[in-house]
């Protein structure tokens, strides 16, 4: 059958036509993800071609001018490919993007041509400039993509095709995907990005815009336009000390909606504790998605971002090779963000270098299903080990990578140093008596605590009551009203915490606690009907603290 797009809707019809091209895995989309899943099953002997609408391979991460991207798990496949790139900036063609003690970084021209060179060394066959219109499935299995190329339809027959196009063959097929954000479907913004050349390197200058979700073509296209034509990507002069060097040609989008897969991984299961098994490789970010209206974010976000203050902290994700499986399907493979994790932890794997192991991960896995003749399920029960070890050659899989929470003012090179969360009552004491009660907190969310021991705290003085108030709000628990609305009857009172190691990125350095905001969040949440009157006072400002209370005065209305 032939899987297409009917006026915007997923639709099939037969097709008899065979193939004008036939290989063992056929890549579409050879961006950040994909470029790496094609050189990973070629490099195995596979006879690889890879498709891609743009005119050179890598992506947002090459042609988009995203090079600077900061964290990440070491090692893998993409290790190799830097050393080329490094090899043809030497050469002396080329400006090196790369800042001194930074994380590397490559221009457009140095690693697509890195890429390249490794197409030509292990025989991938590249088709640019082209988009996939259709998908050839036989029952659940996917024997095969039609691509539009040059003018002509082009159809393709593989054994296995590896989506590395953000879940467009997905798309075309109609699988379900686990969606975004539950208040309206929404997902993250997008970035416009530029690269600028300064004091004699290229990097990356960006800007977040709207987002994409629930749009029309036409909306999604005016977005554009009016993105592209405002800073960075135009801005009002560029001076001998910041030169435009390129824009941009892709978009950057931080969040596409995931695959539901045999194995999903959503920020639920993070907080319980239900980790995958079996993982082939490990992920590095902080935990974030951009979007500034955090209160239209699920709670469960609410409390890692909002209330617990977590954004100065990283985590490590484990990826098992079930959440590269779309469910019930066959002969198809996942690469890049589109992968089983869901709409909050989907940011966990859009860094760079974790993209590239996540490629290499599917195109170690392509190749060993036609070395074995197998499904991607049975190779994950009957072959686990042998991909294990393929991976941890390469370094892709690493277990030091698994490093739980990590500050991202510690920078540990090639990673970043994991930090404890309190384990007995004096160090949650001490955590949330301070203007730093992050880790404390979200030690609270996991449960590590319980809610008596907090309650001991309410009489206490200063943050360590205000802060233990918040806990137990955060916990459900109705004890912790009478000082949330203590808090709501005074003014906003902002605690500045400035980090003791610097780092890069300054909003890192310096973090603020309002606990005026966190009990504007709370009240509502516990349905709180006496503080109907303050919050509406507080819904007439114009600033964040009013959108919290509109959104408390909702749900209070709602519960009564």
């Amino acid at each position: 059958m032939l899987h297409i797009l009917n006026e915007g809707n997923p639709s099939c019809e037969p097709y008899d036509g065979g193939f004008e091209l036939t290989c063992d895995v056929c890549v579409v989309g050879l961006g950040t993800a994909g470029a790496i899943a094609a050189i990973a099953a070629a490099k195995r002997g596979q006879r690889v071609i890879g498709v891609d609408a743009s005119s050179i391979p890598g992506g947002v991460g090459t042609s988009g001018c995203v090079w600077d991207y900061y964290y990440g798990a070491y090692g893998g496949l993409y290790c190799e490919i830097n050393a080329e790139a490094d090899r043809i900036v030497a050469e002396g063609r080329y400006i090196h993007s790369t800042k001194p003690g930074y994380k590397l970084s490559y221009s457009t021209p140095v690693k697509s041509l890195a890429l390249e060179r490794f197409f030509e060394r292990y025989g991938v066959r590249t088709i640019y400039e082209s988009n996939v219109t259709g998908v050839l499935c036989d029952g659940k299995r996917v024997v095969g993509v039609i691509i539009f190329d040059g003018g002509r339809f082009v159809s393709i027959g593989a054994s296995v095709v590896i989506d590395g196009a953000e879940g467009a063959v997905c798309h075309l097929m109609g699988l379900p995907t686990l969606g975004g954000r539950k208040s309206d479907g929404k997902t993250a913004r997008f970035s416009r990005t530029v690269g600028v050349m300064e004091y004699k390197r290229m990097h990356g200058a960006w800007a977040f815009n709207e987002d994409y979700a629930n749009t029309t073509p036409s909306e999604a296209a005016a977005m554009t336009c009016r993105w592209a034509s405002s800073h960075p990507c135009l801005a009002e002069s560029y001076t001998d000390r910041t030169r435009l060097y390129a824009v941009g040609r892709e978009i950057g989008l931080r969040e596409v909606l995931c695959v539901s897969c045999e194995r999903n991984f959503l920020f639920t299961d993070y907080l319980a504790g239900n980790c995958p098994e079996n993982v082939i490789f490990y992920t590095f970010s902080p935990l974030d998605n951009a979007n500034p209206d955090l209160w239209n974010e699920d709670e469960d976000f609410q409390d890692w971002q909002f209330l617990c203050g977590m954004h100065a902290y990283g985590v490590s994700m484990g990826v098992c090779p079930e959440m590269l499986i779309p469910r019930g399907m066959e002969g198809i493979l996942l690469a890049g963000k589109h992968i089983g994790t869901g709409h909050t932890m989907t940011s966990t794997i859009r860094m760079r270098t974790d993209m590239e192991k996540c490629g290499e991960a599917a195109g170690v896995m392509a190749a060993m299903m036609c070395e074995h003749g197998c499904s991607g399920l049975t190779l994950s029960r009957e072959h686990f080990d042998e991909l294990r070890g393929i991976l941890a050659e390469s370094g892709c899989y690493d277990p030091d990578n698994d490093r739980g929470i990590c500050d991202l003012n510690l920078p540990d090179d090639p990673m970043w140093k994991p930090v404890p969360l309190p384990k007995t009552a004096e160090e949650l004491r001490e955590t949330l008596g301070s203007e730093h009660p992050s880790l404390g907190l979200f030690a609270v969310r996991l449960g590590l605590f319980d809610a008596d021991t907090l309650a001991g705290w309410l009489d206490a003085d200063g943050l360590l009551r205000d802060n233990a108030a918040v806990a137990l709000g955060m916990m459900g628990d109705r004890r912790a009203l009478p000082v949330l609305r203590e808090i709501l009857a005074g003014e906003p009172v902002v605690h500045i915490y400035r980090s003791p190691h610097k780092y890069f990125f300054p909003w890192l350095e310096t973090t603020e606690l309002c606990n005026f905001t966190k009990a504007v969040c709370l009240v509502g949440r516990l349905g709180d009907a006496d503080s109907l009157e303050r919050l509406r006072e507080i819904a007439a400002g114009d600033d964040k603290a009013a959108e919290w209370a509109k959104a408390s005065i909702r749900k209070i209305e709602q519960k009564s």
